[in-house]
């Protein structure tokens, strides 16, 4: 499995204060499933769309989160 991941064009890492190869914890999930993510790699490149990668267990575990807030 991939480690978990976030993919970022350069404006959208720029804008969310991250950089290319940066470790960050992202708090996912809603009212009874917060879970925070630990060891995310943040991978910054023009070919991208913004979109965190995580295994389906982890999805599962959070409730199936739509968006998720760095935390750093």
């Amino acid at each position: 499995a991939a480690k978990r991941h976030i993919h970022y064009t350069p404006a959208d890492a720029e804008a969310a204060g991250v950089a290319d190869k940066q470790v960050v914890k992202v708090a996912c999930g809603g009212e009874g499933r917060k879970v925070v993510f630990d060891d995310v790699v943040v991978r910054v490149s023009d070919k991208f769309a913004a979109a965190m990668h995580i295994d389906t267990d982890e999805s599962n575990a959070a409730g199936g989160p739509t968006e998720g807030e760095i935390l750093q």
